[in-house]
């Protein structure tokens, strides 16, 4: 496993974290769905990185569970503490080749590719799609240093060039889990969008919470000379933004008990209305420029980085 940036070293060296919907017989924490998105809401908030990868190393373990226990055992067989993460797009080709298959295919923006141990990614066999399990070290990754905001989630285009591929590390796609002792009761496709726009969310929550606490502070020391508009404005701002936080975190929630397009609808308007949000409060006035160590700025970023990233999965199930 290649070795992390600083803010992602907690994350990824932090079992309950990075386990949270892991199975249990696998090592495992297999928690509830919905306080599994209260978790990374609650992370993002803080970090927006550290949210958004544990969102997507967590909807990959859920994606390997629901394949089967088949999956689970080459993923967390020899090793518990193995990281896998996920490619949601069929970007890949699958040819037939007797009992095995060549793979090819190249799959962008795979967050948390650069750390994991496995790579769960969706490709089309004849029409259909297919999940195939790869190691790490099976395919060419090139960091994407490009993306402006979450940076340290170890984000990478993926490459597979004409790979033979062992037929039982190839699983049909399917939405609904297929495990016997299934743990989750939420379809894996929307478990994703949801686990995606959590992040988007909680960041977003982060923004408005810096902000008003920024605010705050200024008052505090202004002693009244604080511009009466500009009080005015930014008061109207951080009231508007709370409720889209709160009208999309009631979507979000929600969207758990929907099938599984209507929630990657809803998930879809939910990361919209956080971005927009994000984006009212950060013009509501001048004192947040795009400035990194400003938090209303990093977490922003995260934001709009989260926000592309989310509809680049949510737009498949939609």
């Amino acid at each position: 496993m290649a070795q992390p940036p600083g803010e992602s070293i907690a994350v990824l060296g932090d079992s309950s974290t990075t386990r949270l919907l892991q199975p249990a017989g696998h090592g495992g924490r297999a928690v509830p769905v919905t306080e599994f998105v209260s978790a990374v809401s609650e992370l993002a908030r803080r970090d927006g990185s550290a949210g958004w990868l544990t969102a997507i190393l967590n909807a990959a373990a859920n994606q390997v569970a629901a394949i089967g226990a088949g999956a689970a055992d080459r993923v967390w067989g020899r090793d518990q503490g193995a990281l896998v993460t996920i490619a949601t797009r069929a970007e890949g080709r699958l040819t037939q080749q007797g009992p095995n298959f060549r793979l090819a295919g190249r799959w962008d923006t795979v967050t948390g590719a650069a750390f994991a141990d496995w790579l769960l990614l969706r490709a089309d066999l004849d029409g259909t799609a297919r999940w195939v399990l790869l190691p790490r070290d099976a395919a060419e990754l090139v960091a994407r240093n490009d993306i402006v905001g979450l940076r340290t989630t170890g984000i990478c285009d993926v490459t597979v060039a004409d790979t033979v591929v062992d037929g039982s590390a190839v699983y049909l796609h399917a939405d609904e889990n297929q495990c016997a002792d299934a743990e989750f009761d939420v379809v894996a496709a929307a478990v994703t969008g949801a686990a995606a726009a959590a992040a988007v969310l909680g960041a977003a929550a982060g923004i408005w919470q810096a902000h008003v606490d920024q605010v705050r502070e200024r008052l505090a020391t202004s002693y009244g000379s604080e511009d009466t508009a500009e009080r005015t404005a930014s008061a109207v701002a951080v009231a508007e933004t709370a409720s889209a936080i709160d009208a999309a975190t009631l979507q979000l929630e929600e969207s758990l008990r929907s099938q599984t397009a209507a929630a990657a609808r809803a998930q879809l308007q939910a990361v919209a209305r956080a971005r927009d949000a994000a984006d009212r409060l950060l013009a509501s006035g001048n004192r947040h420029a795009l400035d990194a160590t400003d938090p209303v700025t990093r977490l922003w970023l995260d934001v709009s980085a989260g926000y592309r990233l989310a509809v680049h999965i949510l737009d498949r199930a939609g």
